[in-house]
């Protein structure tokens, strides 16, 4: 595989690739709700990036962009997408992945914040674990520099609070899947039969795939790959028993039990098998792969086990360190470590 790895603002570093001469992009930019309250999702990506991706991208080329489910998000970057000029008339592709929580506020707990009436504790949650406190920075916590917060079960002493206990403000369900938007530069030729007379047959594998992949968020193994994990932080955390320990350890019933130390600190890391189903679907051998939002390099990986050549772009310093590094792992390793065979037990 050959990869083109660049240190910088995509907006800026694209400029850099010729016109025309890439095959495909699969990219996983910030989605713009500040999820986990991280900055750089704060913004939906310039557009400036889009109208360089368009640049460099052949006639007929295929995109995929990773978006949240929620329809304003989602609208937002198709609008972008369709401004920098590409073609969005097709079927989005799900991801489902069956995990996640609901975010939904609760109504009887706003109804008493708003009238100043404190709330009777009737208990304390069984499920307590160290937690953030409000000005705390991400897990804090969990890395040892802050309090463990408990959380109690509290009821009601407002008739309207008790008439309300239960309820949800909004509706923001269990985020169990993510959106991949599809578009297309588009072509000269009148069309898709003139421009497919253009090109050999399809290869089989393009006809085996559909418009949804169900598979699991990866597993730790999967993301350090490849990571030495030197220079990491070390910290510790509050068992159940009040004890500290070293992360990493968890605690499980007042007793310790290790755990590796995370290696790869990237917040949103796809699964090399997604990637990989997107790439299979969209292109060939020896094709090359934009990815302007590269993250700590999953799409550098599917392409390195599908035969693909590789260009991945991100401006921090930090996820593009570990992504050089995780694309050091040889094709052989990854099949051995995501136990399949290429051809016939990727999907």
């Amino acid at each position: 595989m050959n990869k083109i790895l660049i240190e910088g603002d995509s907006k800026e570093k694209l400029k850099q690739l010729t016109e025309g001469s890439v095959d495909f992009m699969a990219t996983d930019p910030p989605y713009g709700y500040k999820f986990m309250g991280l900055d750089f999702d704060k913004a939906l990506p310039d557009r400036e990036i889009w109208k360089e991706s368009f640049r460099v991208l052949k006639e007929g080329s295929f995109i995929c962009v990773m978006a949240a489910p929620r329809t304003d998000v989602l609208w937002r970057i198709c609008r972008d997408l369709e401004e920098a000029g590409f073609n969005m008339s097709f079927t989005n592709i799900e991801w489902v992945y069956h995990a996640g929580f609901p975010k939904a506020s609760d109504t009887s707990k706003h109804i008493d914040k708003r009238l100043g009436v404190d709330r009777e504790v009737i208990g304390e949650n069984p499920n307590n674990r160290p937690s953030k406190k409000k000005g705390q920075k991400g897990f804090d916590n969990m890395l040892g520099k802050g309090e463990s917060v408990k959380y109690n079960i509290t009821s009601s002493n407002t008739d309207l609070g008790q008439k309300y206990e239960g309820s949800k403000l909004g509706f923001q369900p269990k985020p169990a899947r993510e959106i991949i938007i599809v578009g297309m530069k588009p072509f000269k030729e009148k069309s898709y039969i003139d421009k497919v007379l253009n090109f050999e047959e399809l290869p089989e594998n393009i006809q085996r795939t559909y418009p949804l992949i169900q598979t699991p968020k990866p597993s730790k193994k999967e993301k350090d790959m490849g990571l030495s994990g030197e220079g990491k932080r070390q910290g510790s955390m509050l068992g159940n028993n009040g004890d500290t320990m070293d992360l990493g350890g968890a605690s499980i019933k007042g007793e310790h039990k290790q755990i590796l130390p995370k290696k790869n600190t990237h917040p949103t890391i796809k699964p090399i098998k997604l990637m990989s189903y997107l790439i299979t679907l969209f292109t060939r051998e020896g094709d090359y792969v934009l990815d302007p939002f590269m993250g700590s390099g999953t799409t550098g990986l599917a392409c390195k086990l599908l035969n693909r050549n590789f260009i991945g772009i991100d401006y921090e310093e930090e996820y593009f360190n570990i992504a050089e590094e995780r694309l050091e792992v040889s094709r052989e390793e990854l099949i051995n470590t995501l136990k399949i065979k290429v051809q016939g037990e990727l999907f």
